[in-house]
């Protein structure tokens, strides 16, 4: 029972009459984010700690709850920009932020490698149809932006509990109906500025790279709501999958479809 029962309750009313029969805790083993979950579910200001014998041995309390969140919070910004370790501060010493920053980013090198080795066997059509080379950052960074908004959001609800890998095609069907506006909104986009930038007998051009974007912009959708849930389904931490690694995986899967088809496109033309 609370202090605040006891003081209010008669003098002669039995302890067994006041205090709850059943009492929400958890134990010792509970993790630090389920403990949040549960106070925030029940709106408590405390909650019992008790062993494996069901003995207390503490409380929780709000203050710590919002210190938790606040660490989860910014584990998974942290982890999702690519910050090894997640829990980098602000004021830390340029020593601790270089040996969280570096090691991702010589690893995305690698990724980065194998986005330009998409490219690397189309040099000649990039020769032949310069206007490419203008178009493609606008196509990298379109679709990647899709999928960090996509993946944000999916690991957010994941760790606030709003949904669970049971909701997974919920979710999915959610994400691709909007994701279809998108599509289509930043595929007309960039087509017509293709048209605007390609010479009049490239124009054909603007007609590939509305659809390649269209069809980044659904993929990016779905791997960025399909991958943290299958994370969460094998109980790893969903903010593994972070911003850079998603980018620069559409970023090899759109250049290899857009110079593909512009590579079919110059022969069919030829």
């Amino acid at each position: 029972m609370s202090l605040r029962q006891l003081l209010f309750s008669y003098p002669d009313a039995l302890l067994r009459d006041i205090a709850a029969a059943k009492v929400i805790r958890v134990t010792t083993d509970t993790p630090q984010r389920e403990v949040a979950k549960i106070m925030k579910r029940y709106d408590l200001i405390a909650l019992p700690i008790v062993d494996r014998e069901e003995r207390l041995v503490g409380i929780v309390t709000i203050d710590d709850v919002v210190d938790i969140l606040d660490e989860e919070a910014t584990e998974e910004i942290q982890k999702l920009a690519g910050v090894t370790g997640g829990d980098e501060p602000a004021l830390c010493s340029p020593r601790v932020t270089l040996r969280k920053r570096l090691p991702w980013l010589l690893g995305n090198i690698g990724l980065y490698i194998a986005a330009a080795s998409a490219i690397a066997p189309f040099q000649e059509v990039i020769k032949v149809v310069p206007v490419l080379a203008i178009i493609m950052p606008i196509l990298a960074n379109s679709s990647g932006n899709v999928a960090f908004q996509v993946l944000s959001v999916t690991v957010r609800g994941l760790g606030l509990g709003e949904v669970t890998p049971k909701d997974t095609m919920t979710l999915l069907r959610k994400e691709l109906t909007a994701g279809l506006g998108t599509a289509v909104g930043l595929g007309l986009a960039l087509a017509t500025l293709s048209m605007m930038w390609s010479p009049p007998n490239e124009r054909w051009v603007s007609l590939v790279a509305g659809t390649v974007m269209a069809a980044n912009v659904l993929i990016a959708v779905t791997l960025g709501t399909l991958l943290p849930m299958g994370l969460k389904r094998l109980n790893l931490d969903p903010a593994l999958i972070s911003g850079p690694l998603m980018t620069t995986t559409l970023d090899a899967v759109g250049f290899m479809t857009f110079l593909s088809l512009i590579s079919f496109a110059l022969q069919v033309f030829a």
